[in-house]
């Protein structure tokens, strides 16, 4: 693979009129910083299109004196995934910028811990699309726009355009809601094939900034998808999973323990014809692939096609055999794959996510616990609705029954300073490794029952004290004369469509005074 300098001055170097336009807004990390001032916003296009080289120039130039930054406020920057807290490093008391962020690094949440004064925690749009997000940075005029400096990064141009490679969710998004937009050229990054418009002129780039690929600080932590061993209580919790999957699921997966379960369960089933429309693609999509279990034939949208948003290149050589310029792959806008409208065209679609805990009238949390964040809501809140808009859709919330250190995840009632990500009336399937429970169109009471089922056993004599303090009748003679609830199966509602839509309304003729 070729370096920077190969593209800059070397045999990519061809003396036409793209590269040269090009060449001449090529600069150094260094020189961009330095265009940067005290008191500048600065919005990164978050997961996947992490700009490191200009974030690690800007947090070295934090500090007292007229030639350093202060007051510096980054939007979605210092990012998780990466791994690199520059923010951190350079200013270890958080005195002079402030992180507004959702995705949250190991030591960024052991720093916020001992009082750390650099974070700003908040909950991205996506639950409402990107575009709600970013209202309150657009503005018509450019030069009125609110971040001062958008930065991104891309793969190697092509033509007369940029791709927002592993980034795509809001690139373009970020492109148009800041005065100057600023990309670092990654060669290791893939040209990913768009789904719709992801692709940006060079005339619309103010900058370009070269990275070092050979700088530890600039490179993904190296984590091979394939060699993580899920646990036996996540193998329990995939075949309850499992058991509600059909052929043609079109699938959203995340990346851990409980996932990778899921994905050696469906690889080791008789499933087939599966498809993908997801937030984040990554080695699941493409382990599944390999095994023959997706081909996206049975999609009624995207037919043929891996719809996603975002990736995080772990294994960078690897992301970028599957993903540099292969169709099968659609990349597309956030505001495209986790909106409700699209997700409500995309038959079988099954969201499998994870939760921290879970009240016994379903009320879910899974980004903030008793006041202390932990990660983001992300999709979650549309891919659980967004599953039962879709014709056959289903969204299932899992997680192990205890914490790791013991603690019901299911509980009676919610914390002070826990944060709901997704209300009780919107939550579908529930697993823990105890079983899963469907808790749509439920009674408290049937809500509060099922979920008791699959707390940990030694837990559910206090849930039933707790139901009864708050009135929940899990103990009521209808539980013994209808035990099922007369609740339909998995299989039964495969066809159902949200809103009754094979219901034909024929209009009523006019009224006729005269008659």
């Amino acid at each position: 693979m070729s370096n920077f300098s190969d593209f800059k001055n070397g045999s990519l170097a061809q003396s036409n009129p793209v590269m040269q336009k090009i060449r001449n807004k090529t600069i150094t990390a260094e020189k961009f910083a330095s265009m940067v001032k005290s008191g500048d916003w600065i919005y990164g296009c978050m997961v996947g299109t992490d700009a490191v080289a200009p974030r690690k120039a800007i947090f070295q130039r934090l500090g007292d004196g007229p030639d350093k930054l202060q007051n510096i406020e980054m939007w979605a920057v210092d990012n998780a995934f990466l791994g690199t807290d520059f923010g951190l490093r350079y200013d270890k008391e958080g005195k002079y910028h402030i992180q507004h962020q959702g995705f949250i690094h190991k030591g960024t949440k052991d720093a916020i811990k001992q009082g750390w004064q650099g974070f700003d925690w908040y909950q991205w749009g996506w639950a409402m699309h990107m575009n709600y997000q970013f209202a309150r940075f657009y503005r018509k005029e450019k030069s009125q726009r609110v971040a001062d400096w958008g930065i991104a990064t891309i793969a190697k141009p092509e033509g007369s355009y940029v791709n927002g490679s592993y980034g795509v969710s809001n690139f373009m998004i970020t492109a148009k809601t800041c005065k100057k937009f600023v990309c670092e050229i990654r060669e290791d990054h893939a040209w990913c094939e768009p789904g719709r418009n992801v692709n940006l002129h060079i005339d619309d780039v103010d900058y370009f900034i070269e990275v070092d690929l050979s700088d530890p600080d600039f490179q993904y932590p190296r984590l091979d998808e394939r060699n993580i061993i899920p646990s036996e209580t996540d193998k329990k919790i995939a075949e309850h999973i499992l058991s509600i999957m059909r052929n043609g699921d079109v699938l959203q997966v995340g990346i851990g323990s409980l996932p990778t379960a899921v994905v050696l369960a469906i690889s080791d089933s008789d499933l087939k014809h599966l498809g993908v429309h997801t937030e984040m693609i990554g080695e699941w999509a493409f382990t599944l692939i390999e095994k023959g279990k997706i081909d996206n034939s049975q999609k009624s949208i995207d037919q043929g096609r891996c719809a996603w948003a975002y990736a995080v290149p772990f294994i960078p050589e690897r992301y970028f055999e599957w993903m540099h310029h292969n169709p099968m792959f659609a990349a597309y806008d956030i505001n495209y794959t986790n909106n409700f409208l699209t997700l409500s065209m995309v038959d079988n679609f099954i969201g499998i996510m994870s939760f921290a805990k879970i009240d016994i009238r379903g009320q879910v949390v899974s980004s903030c616990v008793g006041g202390r964040p932990i990660s983001n809501t992300g999709g979650q809140f549309q891919f659980t609705v967004g599953g039962q808009l879709s014709r056959g859709g289903r969204t299932v919330l899992a997680a192990t029954s205890r914490t790791p250190d013991g603690k019901s995840r299911i509980v009676g009632m919610l914390d002070r300073g826990d944060v709901v990500d997704v209300p009780s009336q919107f939550v579908n399937y529930v697993a823990t490794e105890y079983g899963i429970v469907n808790l749509m169109a439920c009674t408290d009471a049937e809500k509060a029952r099922k979920l008791i089922s699959i707390a940990h056993p030694d837990d559910r004599e206090e849930l039933e004290k707790e139901a009864a303090k708050l009135g929940i009748k899990t103990k009521h003679w209808m539980f013994d004369v209808s035990p099922d609830r007369r609740y339909p199966s998995a299989n039964e509602l495969k066809d159902h469509k949200h809103g009754y839509m094979d219901l034909v309304i024929a209009p009523k003729g006019v009224a006729n005074p005269n008659s």
